[in-house]
């Protein structure tokens, strides 16, 4: 009897062994080069090479996923994933574990080149004009907290070179992106377009589910980020992914 009691404690466990020992798996967005960009294991970008490279430094097995930002942020509402590159607000530090920041990003407004020149600096400034978001994203607490005013003329695309096709053609006044993405989807439209502003500066993360499996996990991330920040080698992971 007790070598049979012994046996099913040996099960029981098996399945928590087997989620300690698994890769911590992070999504990212397909479709925001250079940050993040590409299908399934083939993702690549800024922040899935800092992230894999902590990840390395630390040991810590990882199963990086591309995937339309909206699906990545429903996994990990859902307590299957965490994600990668994204920023902090209100509502997610309430409900989710963060990494450290692994890098900062600039959120700028991008227009057409030919369109009357004004300067955006605060979100205020978008008032009258229409705007493209990309969907799910959030873009810091005090922009976010301005732009779910009244008011405000916003459409949300899920995929950054939508936004820019979309301002080539007049559908929007103003684009917000990411200082990286305005750089590279620049190049890929033939309407000339001109950065008009920064409108705030945003910390990246990895953000898990509040499981204690993924809060270790995390733990041993940040120990691997901070062993390359003393190295001195983020500047040149960053750099690596930005060199066309």
């Amino acid at each position: 009897m007790p070598q049979i009691r012994l046996l099913g404690l040996l099960l029981a466990a098996l399945p928590l062994a087997a989620q300690a020992d698994s890769p911590l798996p992070i999504a990212f967005d397909s479709g925001n080069p250079p940050a993040m960009w590409g299908e399934g294991r083939q993702v690549r970008g800024i922040h899935p090479a800092l992230v894999n490279a902590a990840a390395q430094a630390s040991g810590l097995a990882v199963q990086l996923q591309g995937m339309p930002w909206p699906r990545a942020m429903a996994a990990l509402a859902e307590g299957k994933s965490c994600v990668g590159g994204a920023y902090a607000n209100a509502e997610r530090l309430a409900r989710y574990q963060f990494s450290a920041a692994f890098w900062e990003e600039r959120v700028v407004a991008v227009m057409t080149a030919d369109a009357p020149s004004r300067e955006l600096r605060k979100a205020e400034d978008l008032k009258p004009l229409r705007i493209g978001l990309h969907r799910g994203w959030s873009y810091g607490e005090e922009l976010d907290r301005v732009l779910a005013q009244p008011g405000y003329q916003i459409t949300r695309m899920t995929f950054g070179n939508r936004l820019f096709l979309a301002l080539e053609a007049g559908k929007f006044d103003v684009v917000l992106t990411d200082g990286d993405s305005a750089v590279v989807e620049s190049r890929r439209v033939r309407r000339p377009l001109a950065v008009r502003g920064t409108l705030s500066r945003n910390s990246t993360h990895v953000i898990c589910p509040p499981r204690p499996t993924f809060g270790a996990a995390l733990q041993r991330l940040d120990q691997g980020l901070q062993k390359l920040r003393d190295a001195g080698q983020l500047e040149a992971i960053v750099q690596a992914q930005l060199t066309p």
